[in-house]
């Protein structure tokens, strides 16, 4: 099987000590930690002693650069989606994360961060919202404007140009976890919803990544050489507490929990030497699919039941402004 090929990123597969940077915990600034983990070489994953936060420590110098890599890479990855010849490996999750935001919001002002090529804000525009988008990849950047004729503005969130109290809702799919700053995030976010807005925000579950290395190890499995953590670009793990206790110290409250259906990311690279963004067949990834159903239907049930959720492999969360 065919297992290299080039990467839009500039994620490595390996990591020296000279690459990384040590840090202290995101949520409460200890440098009291238990090491987890190790992968990529010489990345940790780490769990802080006083608030219980599972973080990357060390981490990746400048890992919000990641995604400044070689446009045409990207492009390639795309270009089905491009053409309309496919549909987006992760429209089926899109799509229920945007029924998910109708029960709060059917229309209005959207912000979306870290819109990556700009596929869920394309579905967002189609269901009515006016939708705008903020990527700091020059490269993504530029695919989003150019190719999905998007309204996306090259910046970070703490950066944009846009004005206080414009937006309806912000939404942050899958990238809360990449951010070094999480509650600047969180005010400046604050900042720029309307009194009623919502803040809509998606992360991994860091208790479904301990699962994962917990089966890893009793299997008796290489976990040096496993992803498990995505920790050249995960900067924290946060699961269920871990997210609540950041949130208590924002200016935001929590006012729904749901579980996501889990992503099952296209499995092209293994049998043609190249990333592509559309769905492969289920049969070629069989194990790890069912895996993430039966994951997920338990997970369904620890959020009903208000539990600790440690087989849910995603969790969204639906925030508003404190009053």
């Amino acid at each position: 099987m065919i297992k290299n090929y080039e990467k839009g990123g500039t994620q490595k597969s390996l990591y020296q000590e000279s690459d990384l940077e040590h840090v202290n915990c995101l949520n409460c600034n200890s440098n009291n930690e238990k090491l987890l983990h190790k992968e990529f070489g010489s990345i940790g994953i780490v769990k802080c002693k006083n608030c219980e936060l599972i973080y990357t420590n060390p981490r990746p110098k400048n890992s919000e650069n990641n995604y400044d890599g070689n446009i045409q890479n990207f492009e390639n990855e795309f270009k089905y989606i491009f053409d309309n010849t496919l549909s987006h490996h992760r429209d089926k999750n899109y799509k229920q994360e945007i029924f998910f935001i109708e029960k709060y919001k059917n229309k209005g002002k959207l912000l979306d961060i870290g819109c990556n090529m700009g596929r869920f804000l394309y579905l967002i525009n189609k269901k009515g919202f006016t939708g705008y988008g903020i990527e700091p990849s020059n490269s993504l950047f530029k695919l989003c404007v150019d190719k999905m004729r998007l309204n996306v503005e090259n910046s970070t969130l703490l950066n944009t140009k846009h004005k206080e109290e414009t937006f309806d809702i912000i939404t942050a799919i899958d990238v809360f976890e990449h951010i070094t700053k999480p509650k600047e995030f969180l005010e400046k976010s604050k900042k720029l919803l309307k009194k009623d807005g919502i803040l809509v925000i998606k992360i991994p579950n860091g208790n479904y990544s301990m699962l994962k290395l917990l089966l890893a190890k009793l299997t008796r499995r290489k976990i040096s050489k496993m992803d498990i953590f995505d920790s050249y670009e995960h900067v924290a793990h946060y699961n269920k507490k871990s997210f609540i206790k950041m949130i208590k110290n924002s200016n935001f409250v929590i006012k729904k929990v749901y579980a996501p259906l889990p992503i099952n990311p296209p499995v092209w690279s293994k049998y043609v030497g190249q990333y592509y963004q559309y769905p492969t067949p289920w049969i070629l990834d069989w194990k790890k699919n069912i895996f993430r159903s039966i994951c997920h239907f338990i997970g369904k049930i620890e959020i009903f039941l208000n539990t600790n959720t440690n087989f849910q492999p995603d969790l969204m969360f639906i925030l508003k402004k404190k009053i």
